[in-house]
């Protein structure tokens, strides 16, 4: 069975997987955020043992200091190939008819936080492409550790199921967090995809599951809420 570390903090949460390969981090953070996960992970394990970094979608408070993580160990990082020109771009990107979920979050964190721009990354030999749910390069290594596709929060959004423990790590498909409406994430890409992802989610059916913003939860959540993203209208950032 794997084992469970969560060494984050309010703001996000950063899960480590204890396997038979080795560690697996789940994203990193925010760039000024580096120092305070190797101090915790190095509590669990030395760094030499991070083996893997799921990075599941590029944005700046996930895979803001993942440069520099990676100057410090040698994990490979395995992601959806669409977020590579984010990555080494250094800033998320902002796609037409993207934008918040709801007012609430348009009119704190969208006016609190203007730039969006993190460290650039170019992954070369360090990067594992996963192109298609086909493509499960952690069964293959003979872990219960599925990943699974989650478009809509970004178009690289990408989630792990942990089969041994019965819980989905969602990333940003999901959220439980104050500014948050309906467990519904506070920037959307493309509503319907999001609006898909949910259904998947909700087919697969954890025991719970694990966003990157607050608390682990049921599935009957994102069911009870799950309506609200019906013809729901995002509002751009200023």
């Amino acid at each position: 069975m794997t084992k469970i570390y969560e060494i984050g903090n309010f703001i996000l949460r950063n899960y480590i997987l204890e396997t038979s390969c080795g560690f697996i981090a789940i994203d990193t953070g925010y760039p000024e955020g580096q120092l305070a996960f190797i101090k915790k992970f190095q509590k669990i394990a030395p760094l030499s043992e991070l083996k893997y970094i799921f990075l599941t979608h590029a944005h700046d408070d996930h895979a803001g200091f993942l440069r520099s993580l990676l100057n410090e160990c040698d994990a490979k990082v395995i992601l959806n190939p669409v977020g590579i020109p984010v990555l080494e771009a250094g800033e998320n990107k902002i796609l037409p008819g993207a934008g918040y979920s709801n007012r609430l979050a348009a009119s704190t964190f969208g006016k609190a936080k203007k730039e969006f721009n993190f460290p650039s990354v170019q992954l070369g030999d360090k990067a594992i492409l996963i192109n298609s749910e086909e493509e499960q390069f952690f069964e293959s290594l003979g872990l219960p550790l599925k990943i699974v596709f989650l478009p809509g929060h970004t178009a690289d959004s990408i989630g792990l199921y942990d089969k041994s423990n019965n819980i989905l790590f969602c990333g940003d498909a999901a959220m439980n967090a104050v500014i948050s409406l309906g467990y519904h994430t506070i920037w959307i890409d493309d509503v319907t995809q999001f609006g898909q992802s949910w259904d998947k989610m909700i087919a697969l059916n954890p025991k719970k599951i694990y966003p990157s913003h607050g608390n682990p939860f049921s599935p009957s959540k994102l069911q009870k809420y799950r309506h609200f993203m019906d013809k729901r209208k995002l509002i751009p950032i200023e």
